[in-house]
């Protein structure tokens, strides 16, 4: 589903609620990233907050306590987070990151994990049943689905 499917949808719920493009420049230097394109897109009318039945970290860091940089970098520090991922969202027992690639426009895998495999993120493959989706986009259109259901 491509971004404009995804806004259309996601303002049924929600007002739109942009995180502004100098921020989105300003995560990518704090945090040694590149974002990926369809983050930068969604970020045009989302900047994080809640959605789907989860709280998700604030892509906007200007007054927001839990936002995608501050939390990155806490676990960064405090649990060796490797430097490719991004910090979405910490549910109960579980986190949920965003793996970024050296090119906006390669797919950044969204993982959501149990806490305790957090020190395997660098072999994917060892992880205990996590739940993957191949870009943000998709996992974006799952939290729709999320909160669609939830409103039923």
């Amino acid at each position: 589903m491509d971004s404009s499917k995804l806004e259309s949808k996601y303002i049924k719920f929600f007002e739109k609620d942009p995180t502004p493009t100098k921020n989105l420049d300003i995560i990518e230097k704090k945090l040694n990233i590149i974002l990926p394109s369809d983050f930068k897109q969604i970020s045009k009318f989302y900047r994080g907050g809640f959605l789907g039945g989860l709280s998700h970290n604030a892509i906007d860091f200007d007054g927001n306590e839990n936002n995608l940089v501050g939390e990155t970098v806490r676990l960064r520090t405090s649990i060796i987070l490797p430097s490719r991922f991004i910090v979405l969202a910490e549910p109960a027992a579980s986190l949920i990151v965003m793996e970024t690639m050296n090119d906006e426009t390669a797919d950044s895998k969204v993982i959501w994990l149990d806490a305790t495999d957090v020190c395997k993120l660098d072999e994917i493959d060892t992880l205990n049943d996590p739940d993957i989706w191949n870009s943000y986009t998709s996992f974006f259109e799952y939290l729709l689905d999320e909160e669609e259901e939830e409103r039923e």
